[in-house]
């Protein structure tokens, strides 16, 4: 494909501003239209983004010949069923993280893709800021050994959602397991190349204003020998923590998100810049559909946050019947 790619935004909130605002930075796309079932959201960002027009229909966007790809910004739950009517009208596809609220929907969105020959990545952020490739690098460059255990955090205090459907856990897949779990299962899977071959979850519901666990700790066993933790919380009162620590045969890493990585006695300087996150998977995105190949998260590969995001559930809710 050659020239600029027409890309249509479906979902118009929160999210899809930053999806805009990084579209307009990309010589790679052109904004073809905006989509959203609420008109004035529709027509507010397509005048705001320049988008050439909008539509307050999906189907009516997927049949417009110019929209060659489309970035999925949709509640989570609405992933799985759009991404597989865009894969069969031969659209290219972004879709925002979490890929879908269920492996049956993650299957569906990749067998759609495949049978119609069109590309599917998933935004998972995390995989384009320096920090978190710079890890990586390290890790596969030998410097800290075998991995053997690896500990991911993110506590924080929270009281609001962003939208309605983020409370309830039909819609969302449950806002700390895949609103949260879907990046730092993501992250730990991808910066150490394994796959889960064993998860146990344990969640805990204190704040009913949440409706579903706010408090969501996951182990996984991996294919190639490590244990990893991922610990999160929503009522963690103190300094917010993200971050990331990696212990492996000859020494171990800590990653501060946005901040530092440390291996050893050094640290190295990572701040996030506008370069990272959304811009650089939207880049990415441009470039595997350009050269024809599988980008960087595609829906093959997040398959494995999915089945780890999966087995969590199904932990978690045996759990609960048992106590």
């Amino acid at each position: 494909m050659s020239g600029k790619i027409g890309i249509a935004i479906i979902g118009c909130g929160g999210i899809a501003q930053a999806h805009l605002e990084s579209l307009r930075r990309i010589d790679d796309f052109r904004i073809v239209a905006t989509v959203d079932i609420i008109e004035e959201k529709a027509k507010e960002y397509a005048s705001r983004y320049k988008a050439e027009r909008y539509y307050t229909s999906i189907d009516e966007a997927l049949e417009d010949p110019e929209i060659e790809a489309v970035s999925i910004c949709l509640p989570h739950y609405l992933h799985s069923p759009v991404t597989v009517a865009a894969a069969k009208a031969g659209k290219h596809i972004l879709v925002e993280k979490p890929m879908a609220i269920s492996l049956k929907g993650a299957d569906e969105m990749i067998k759609a893709a495949d049978e119609n020959g069109v590309t599917l990545m998933v935004e998972q952020t995390l995989r384009f800021r320096t920090c978190n490739i710079l890890t990586k690098k390290l890790i596969e460059e030998g410097h800290i050994g075998e991995v053997r255990n690896v500990i991911r955090r993110r506590l924080s205090f929270s009281n609001s959602f962003p939208s309605e459907w983020s409370r309830r856990p039909e819609q969302s897949g449950g806002w700390v397991l895949y609103g949260y779990g879907s990046h730092s299962v993501d992250l730990v899977l991808w910066v150490l190349d394994a796959d889960p071959v064993q998860v146990f979850a344990y969640g805990v519901k204190n704040n009913p204003y949440w409706n579903d666990y706010d408090e969501v700790s996951i182990m996984m066993k991996l294919d190639n020998g490590a244990v990893a933790s991922i610990l999160h919380s929503l009522n963690y009162r103190q300094q917010y923590t993200w971050d990331l620590t990696v212990i492996g045969t000859k020494g171990s890493i800590l990653v501060k998100e946005g901040k530092t990585v440390q291996i050893g006695d050094e640290i190295l300087e990572t701040p996030i810049d506008r370069t990272q996150g959304i811009y650089a998977a939207l880049k990415e995105f441009a470039g595997a559909i350009k050269e024809g190949r599988e980008p960087e998260a595609s829906g093959r590969n997040v398959r494995r946050t999915m089945l780890a995001l999966e087995a969590a559930k199904i932990s978690m809710e045996r759990r609960s019947r048992l106590t």
